[in-house]
């Protein structure tokens, strides 16, 4: 007889609906649903069921449920480096490797901005319109990366398809976490971040596959069935309303082509569309940060390599994205609370909100997070390149030294998980977690062109341990400083998600730029004191570039260049792994309580099980 898990007869979803009234923004349903709750509650803002609870789901429907978010996630995950091993055949191609961190980045920047607001629509939308909505956006964005016909038009596809990932990384955690109960939470996550973590590495291995003996625009195109399929099956499994998919896609076509467009010429349909922009998706902060973030990590792009660090041009990118970004976060944590319709019954929340993020058990986590994956991105990409510059490997030939740290992120992320079930004790995984990073990142330095095969192997092994515990600890961590009793639980619970996930995409876009620019500079410094000057070393792209078609071995002046401007990125990522040990050392003790859940009033004491996972 299998074991089976004890869900909490709460609604599954957080649901923050616009005030009362008929229009393009609301259905009658959620209408009536609200005017009851407001009237049962005289206006203040109870933590209950809805009218319209959700049951979870069981058995087979469970498991074929999950299975679509996991390879919905590694989907999403395996475009974040699947880029790392095709860099050069990209430069080589439109030449311009100078802008190759944006094939990374470029993903990765809008899957960090755009994490916060795919929480905010999933709450207006809910998750399964929002789920396909971003499966969707992905997919086009991978057509338009395939069929690129230059760097822009690559990059442009890729930062569609960060749009879409973002979703697909936030709400495949956010959903997860409401289908299992607290005690099985953490193997859930685990077995998502396992999807997550093997994508992260497998991405390179396929992108070396693709480029060596297909073509790099494979890599993209792989993303279209995959995501098709992924598409289907959450579409068809995941229904805890119990409604019928088809019946309800024929209702929403009623609904669009009955809706009443001619509020479209009204001044109150721009008073609400203005009140939805505003306050329900904070769109100025969002704004803010975005243009803010975009600046800085562009100044990073051209500082050194197209201009000169004390130009005009990067201290203005500089100086406006910093004000930019400070303004975002003063309009959130100060502003908005004092500009906000003040309506008890509905609970208008910044994206970043200063009540949830101030406390240190969610802010810490979190840093280390963030300090983590721009560490692990770092080494991941310039150990790609590493086997490429200095020992003059193919793509494919390259890729295949990261099943080290694949084996070794499987391994750690379900022994974590299992951890956590038996003990709890996220903090322990977490120290783990963080002094492992430390160590592996500074073993990291040691690499040569000397290098025998089992330090090239072995060396790989404790920065995977290490992204395993602290991506699957950090988000734990930060979910369990949520009181269940506060009344906005369930808003509260999708913030610190979404907020992990955006400081996870956030340092991996960081990481991604960041490297290329200490690479670059480091490259072109030690060019400017070669003399005579090297062939084809005018720029740092037009070397590697050369160097791809014409490798001149180990001994070389070109392999001594490449290899300490690789070093300089291993110290940058020791520092930021350094920095998330400090983190995990200092974060709650808090554990995670595992309590036999109460059957609720409203649910007569019925509870709803599914099987272990």
């Amino acid at each position: 007889m299998s074991r089976s898990l004890t869900l909490e007869p709460t609604g599954t979803t957080c649901t923050a609906k616009d005030e009362p009234g008929s229009g393009l923004f609301q259905d009658s349903k959620e209408v009536s649903v609200e005017k009851k709750e407001s009237k049962a509650s005289d206006g203040k803002i109870e933590n209950k069921l809805p009218e319209k609870a959700i049951a979870p789901l069981t058995g087979i429907e469970f498991y074929v449920c999950f299975g679509s978010l996991a390879l919905s996630l590694f989907l999403a995950a395996l475009d974040i480096l699947i880029v790392g091993t095709i860099m050069e055949t990209v430069a080589a191609k439109f030449n311009g490797y100078s802008l190759t961190g944006w094939l990374v980045s470029g993903y990765n920047l809008p899957n960090a901005l755009l994490s916060l607001l795919w929480g905010r629509l999933a709450t207006l939308w809910g998750f399964k319109a929002s789920m396909l909505s971003s499966i969707v956006i992905f997919e086009i964005g991978s057509l338009v990366a395939a069929l690129a016909t230059s760097m822009n038009m690559l990059i442009a596809g890729r930062v569609v398809a960060g749009f879409g990932g973002s979703g697909i990384q936030t709400l495949c955690f956010v959903i997860t976490s409401t289908l299992v109960t607290d005690r099985t939470r953490g193997t859930a996550i685990s077995i998502l971040s396992c999807a997550f973590g093997v994508a992260s590495i497998v991405g390179p291995f396929l992108g070396g596959a693709f480029a060596t003996h297909v073509t790099w625009r494979w890599c993209f195109y792989i993303n279209l069935p995959i995501g098709g399929l992924a598409f289907i099956v959450f579409l068809l499994s995941y229904n805890p309303d119990r409604e019928n998919t088809f019946e309800n896609f024929k209702n929403f076509l009623n609904k669009v082509r009955r809706a009443p467009y001619g509020q479209v010429l009204k001044p109150s349909f721009y008073c609400k569309l203005y009140r939805v922009a505003i306050f329900k998706f904070d769109f100025i902060e969002f704004a803010l940060c975005s243009a803010g973030f975009t600046l800085v990590l562009l100044g990073l792009t051209f500082g050194g390599n197209r201009y000169s660090w004390s130009s005009g041009s990067i201290i203005a990118y500089f100086v406006v994205g910093i004000l930019l970004i400070l303004g975002s976060l003063i309009y959130d944590f100060v502003v908005f609370d004092k500009i906000k319709p003040k309506k008890e019954h509905i609970p208008y929340m910044p994206l970043l909100s200063w009540k949830v993020i101030s406390k240190p058990g969610v802010l810490i986590p979190n840093i280390a997070t963030f300090c983590t994956c721009f560490a692990y991105n770092c080494q991941i990409v310039y150990i790609v390149q590493y086997f490429q510059l200095v020992w003059g490997d193919s793509p494919w030939k390259a890729s295949i030294h990261l099943i080290a740290p694949v084996i070794a992120t499987v391994i750690a992320l379900l022994f974590c998980g299992a951890v956590l079930k038996k003990t709890g004790q996220v903090k322990a995984v977490l120290v783990f977690g963080g002094v492992v990073g430390a160590v592996g990142s500074g073993i990291l330095t040691l690499l040569s062109p000397t290098s025998n095969s089992s330090a090239k192997i072995g060396l790989l092994i404790l920065p995977g341990v290490s992204f395993g515990c602290i991506q699957n600890g950090a988000m734990l961590s930060s979910q369990i400083q949520i009181p269940k009793d506060h009344p906005l639980f369930r808003f509260d619970f999708i913030s610190v998600t979404t907020f992990n996930a955006f400081t996870k995409m956030l340092g991996t876009a960081f990481g991604g730029i960041l490297s290329n620019t200490v690479f670059t500079t480091s490259a072109h410094n030690q060019l400017s004191r070669i003399q005579p000057p090297l062939p084809h070393s005018g720029s740092v792209d037009e070397l590697i570039s050369h160097w791809y078609t014409n490798y001149g071995g180990r001994d070389s002046v070109e392999v001594r260049v490449f290899m300490k401007a690789i070093k300089d990125v291993f110290w940058m990522g020791l520092g930021l792994a350094a920095l998330a040990a400090i983190a995990c050392v200092f974060s709650s003790n808090k554990t995670m309580g595992f309590k036999k859940p109460v059957a609720d009033k409203e649910t007569d004491g019925e509870q709803h099980d599914v099987e272990s996972i």
